[in-house]
């Protein structure tokens, strides 16, 4: 931990703009950029990973990319890495590829800080040499500043958007609501579906997408506001926005809902036998096995 007079320090470079750290560029050349930003993040939905070089640990979300080459392409969750895989690193100025002692998950917890650098948008964690991501990039969005913020120093920013298994719950029930409508289908999960139907995938995304939305829309009902800082008027109204989002999947789903009633019944049109008369044929579209014959009728 670093003392008062340190962080007053620390502050004061920072609004100065000459807090810098180490970087990587794309050609594999150690540079010193400029910090920007640095953000307050909500992680508890996230994962908290402890990964271990040689030299030390550092302690990052699960979404956090960490680079395994210089390329920009090349980086991928903490999440997945573990030991003994390779990892971009820079020691005393020497660009490197480390393997990685331990990975391990470590407790849970609220908050942790993020920094936004110039240029690259990666910079080297100390303690662990390993080169990282400025900023977590899986599905994070900004949140507007608290009142003990200072506006152009700390935006807080909350996790996901939606978590992978809040997505899977809404697939779920996309799929439920699709097998609901007429004629029944009968497909019991996302598998089934994907290997049998695939070409209703869209309808079931747009499904999944207006469950999603109007979850959204309902969790930014308590944070809407409307004051002003230093004279700067803010608002924040937003379940609207995703409410509109939210009718528009509706009715791609609908007209989806739509066209899966016609095409069932010109599918099973086309199976109905050509010739012939009686009961069976008086029920309608012939779904049964074998070959229609006047014994077959009864």
């Amino acid at each position: 931990m670093i003392s008062d007079s340190q962080r007053d320090s620390l502050r004061a470079a920072f609004q100065e703009g000459k807090v810098r750290v180490q970087s990587v560029s794309p050609a594999g050349a150690v540079e010193w950029r400029k910090v920007t930003h640095v953000h307050r993040a909500d992680v508890r939905p996230e994962s908290i990973w402890e990964l271990a070089t040689a030299h030390g640990k550092a302690v990052l979300t699960g979404g956090h990319r960490v680079y395994t080459s210089p390329d920009p392409g090349r980086a991928v969750d903490a999440e997945t890495l573990r030991p003994g895989d390779l990892v971009l690193a820079v020691c005393q100025g020497q660009l490197q590829r480390l393997p990685l002692v331990s990975a391990r998950r470590i407790e849970d917890r609220q908050f942790m800080y993020d920094l936004t650098v110039t240029g690259n948008h990666n910079l080297i964690l100390v303690t662990s040499c390993i080169c990282s991501h400025n900023s977590p990039d899986r599905n994070y969005h900004f949140r507007p500043p608290e009142h003990e913020c200072d506006i152009g120093e700390y935006n807080r920013i909350f996790g996901y958007v939606w978590t992978d298994e809040e997505l899977k719950i809404y697939l779920d029930r996309a799929l439920d609501w699709w097998n609901m409508f007429p004629p029944r289908t009968s497909i019991s999960n996302l598998d089934c579906l994907m290997s049998g139907s695939g070409d209703w995938a869209t309808a079931i995304y747009y499904g999944a997408m207006s469950h999603a939305l109007m979850a959204l829309a309902i969790n930014w009902v308590h944070e809407e506001f409307d004051y002003s800082i230093g004279g700067v008027s803010l608002s924040i109204e937003k379940s609207s926005k995703y409410e509109s989002l939210k009718s528009n999947a509706e009715g791609q789903f609908d007209k989806a809902t739509e066209a899966k009633q016609r095409t069932v019944k010109f599918i099973r049109g086309l199976q109905q036998p050509r010739y012939g008369m009686g009961i069976r044929s008086a029920f309608g579209p012939a779904v049964g096995k074998g070959i229609l014959s006047p014994r077959n009728f009864l």
